[in-house]
């Protein structure tokens, strides 16, 4: 097993705490000395930078949530010096005021050893070629994968998303061994190969694919993998996580696959019931929360993330000490309340991809009949199948046992549902009131 860095990467877990104290008491005084609006509430609710001594003090320290971010738009959060920032991302704020990060220069040294990291922990070796097609521009994640894959040593091609036909061209022209961008996209992709008479196992020499942007489940996950040619080539997927607020991508699982490390050294994570907004135990689903420890422009404290996940404070089989997340269950924002139940779309998928005949192209579509709510998947199958009337009612049964409530099948022609380069879109809700 490869290491970025040995001593950091698997420090006891004792040391990681005492560092991650240490660093939020520095990085509270350093944002109450230098942010108003941050010096504001923390002095309204006590939690001033004299009185964070222990670790049960930082949970005195208010909740920051997007919402701060896009009121105190563009620069409300700086705590840092103007003069310094040498970087501007954000979100794109098609649903809303956008979401913005302001870098100085030790804010990306730091993004960009995160990410060298996570790359080697994945698998990465210096003379791979690596085709970058996560979005390049004001969105975070092209550039966090760019620069981290430099340091590592690799070969980069910044292709950025689209254009599908050059990306396989450049493939096989190049003998890419590594692929990056979101999983919707790997999965277009590959069926683009197919189409095109390119076998992924036999013209191509794809042996890891870094995909995040979007929650991906287990199941899409293996079938990205077969798909590609990433197991046949003796590699894999590997699941990426990150977020504007917290700078960007920021983490990744190791070969091993056990779950998603967050470096600790740089992040606090917390997990916390979003009703009671107390801690839950390591191994239980909540909410996750971070605080960036070391950024030093716009450091946000305990940021309430809205991801649903379990993570693992215990060593990973690879050695790094370091949190894990070892389940993600979808965000709190995802979930939709269809007569009085919550459906996640995370759930759906589940059920759809235990189905080999069944693709990877489907979308959840929620409407009204006569006043109720209705809920429909519309999917199309696997090329060559053919599905019938009892299939779809085993399906429909299946849902329902899964999500508590009833879930038509409707099977589409292939090549009708829509395609994504970028983040999928899976939810379709006719409602006159949209209801979320």
């Amino acid at each position: 097993m490869a290491f970025f860095d040995e001593p950091m990467e698997t420090m006891p877990q004792e040391r990681i705490r005492d560092t991650q104290l240490q660093k939020f008491k520095k990085q509270i005084r350093h944002i109450f000395e230098n942010n108003a609006f941050m010096r504001k509430r923390l002095l309204e609710t006590g939690a001033v930078p004299e009185e964070i001594k222990s670790w049960e003090d930082i949970k005195k320290v208010p909740f920051t949530q997007k919402k701060d971010l896009r009121e105190n738009y563009p620069l409300g959060l700086l705590s840092g010096n103007w003069e310094d920032v040498v970087r501007i991302h954000m979100t794109s704020g098609t649903t809303g005021v956008p979401t913005p990060m302001v870098y100085s220069r030790n804010d990306l040294e730091i993004w960009t050893e995160c990410m060298a990291r996570n790359f080697v922990a994945g698998g990465i070796k210096k003379g791979d070629i690596v085709q970058q097609a996560h979005g390049l521009g004001l969105f975070t994640g092209g550039f966090g994968f760019h620069y981290g894959l430099e340091r590592v040593g690799a070969k980069v091609i910044p292709t950025g998303a689209g254009g599908t036909e050059r990306q396989l061209r450049l493939m096989q022209e190049w003998g890419t061994t590594v692929f990056t961008g979101t999983p919707s996209y790997a999965v277009y992709i590959a069926e683009i190969a197919i189409e095109k008479g390119i076998d992924p196992v036999k013209d191509l020499k794809l042996r890891l694919g870094f995909h995040g942007g979007e929650p991906c489940s287990d199941e899409l996950r293996a079938r990205i993998s077969e798909r590609l040619g990433y197991k046949a080539h003796g590699g894999g997927m590997r699941v990426c996580y990150g977020l504007t607020e917290m700078g960007g991508p920021m983490a990744m699982d190791c070969e091993y696959t056990q779950g998603i490390h967050i470096w600790g050294d740089h992040y606090l994570v917390e997990v916390i019931d979003p009703v009671t907004l107390e801690d839950v135990e390591p191994n239980k689903p909540g909410e996750l929360v971070l605080t960036n420890l070391s950024f030093e422009a716009m450091p946000i404290l305990r940021y309430r993330t809205g991801d649903r996940v379990i993570v693992s404070f215990e060593t990973c089989e690879c050695g790094r000490t370091h949190p894990r997340i070892v389940s993600f269950l979808g965000r709190v924002d995802d979930m939709l309340l269809v007569s009085g139940t919550n459906v996640f779309p995370s759930q759906v998928e589940y059920v759809l991809m235990k189905h080999p005949e069944l693709s990877e192209n489907w979308q959840l579509v929620v409407g009204e009949k006569k006043g109720l709510h209705t809920l429909k998947v519309e999917i199309e199958p696997v090329a060559g199948v053919e599905i019938d009337e009892t299939y779809i009612l085993k399906l429909e049964k299946e849902l329902h046992s899964y999500l508590e409530i009833t879930c038509k099948v409707e099977l589409k022609s292939i090549g009708s549902l829509p395609r994504f380069e970028g983040k999928a879109v899976r939810v379709r809700d006719e409602r006159k009131n949209a209801m979320r």
